[in-house]
């Protein structure tokens, strides 16, 4: 019995060595193929836009810059790649040609651009970046007894998250004209959303020479339209209008990935010594 017992014993002990064979995890399998490193100095940004009576003389989008010269394969690289997430095609290039890539936001929003990689076997390698765009506007009209409306979108370049808020400073000015005394003029400002629901309103009396302010924050603003109004109740002044108006978002955005050279690693080692 002792000699059947270490027979089965060894061939238990050989069968489960070949099983090991055929269903063990081969580290030179597994291996890394690509290593995805992409450096990036920012990952938020704002539009700037600005306005003169009603038409838009400036606008400025934000450009996110990601350097993928430090990507390395076990086998060549072939093309380098980003998903700007807000609908538009995917950017790709030719890695043996350039290693940086540059992508402009027009619209506000966060989004979640794709970053990737692709050897020539067609082996890929991605990563997520979260990115923020926020919007200012500037808004100037001058010498107005009628004000233009003033039209804030909302809507982002994506579905991924609504503003966080809309910040707006307001000032409206009742000038002297030629030193000749004026007289005071009654302004209301109103805020409303695209179902033109009044989201806050302030009135006030401005004499000649002075100047109103109006700061009001809306929360969690609704996707639309929104128009902030300037109505001359009283007086016969014209008055100039300055808005300023932010559309804010969660601070959700990745930390950047800057390059550190080593110059500069070896220096902060020297300080911290």
């Amino acid at each position: 019995m002792g000699g059947r017992a270490g027979v089965l014993f060894l061939s238990t002990v050989l069968m489960c060595s070949m099983l090991a064979g055929c269903f063990g995890n081969d580290d030179s399998d597994d291996a890394l193929l690509i290593d995805l490193v992409v450096h990036f100095d920012t990952t938020n940004g704002t539009m700037q836009q600005s306005f003169i009576g009603g038409s838009q003389i400036s606008f400025t989008g934000v450009t996110f810059s990601f350097d993928y010269a430090y990507t390395t394969s076990d086998y060549g690289l072939e093309t380098f790649s980003l998903d700007p997430g807000d609908g538009r095609p995917v950017i790709t290039i030719d890695a043996s040609e350039s290693a940086n890539i540059d992508v402009e936001y027009q619209i506000h929003g966060l989004y979640t651009a794709v970053l990737g990689a692709t050897d020539i076997n067609d082996n890929t390698v991605n990563q997520t970046v979260t990115l923020r765009v926020e919007h200012s506007i500037e808004w100037s009209e001058a010498n107005s007894a009628d004000p233009d409306t003033m039209e804030i979108n909302t809507t982002p370049g994506n579905e991924e998250a609504n503003p966080k808020q809309i910040l707006l400073e307001s000032v409206v000015e009742n000038p002297s004209i030629f030193s000749t005394p004026g007289s005071p003029v009654t302004v209301t400002w109103e805020l409303t959303d695209p179902d033109s629901n009044s989201k806050g309103t302030n009135t006030q009396q401005i004499p000649d020479g002075q100047s109103g302010t109006w700061d009001f924050n809306l929360n969690f603003p609704e996707q639309g339209i929104h128009d902030l109004a300037v109505s001359i109740d009283q007086g016969n002044d014209r008055v100039n209008i300055n808005h300023v108006v932010d559309i804010l978002y969660e601070q959700e955005e990745s930390m950047p990935n800057p390059f550190e050279s080593n110059d500069e690693t070896e220096d902060d080692s020297s300080e911290s010594e």
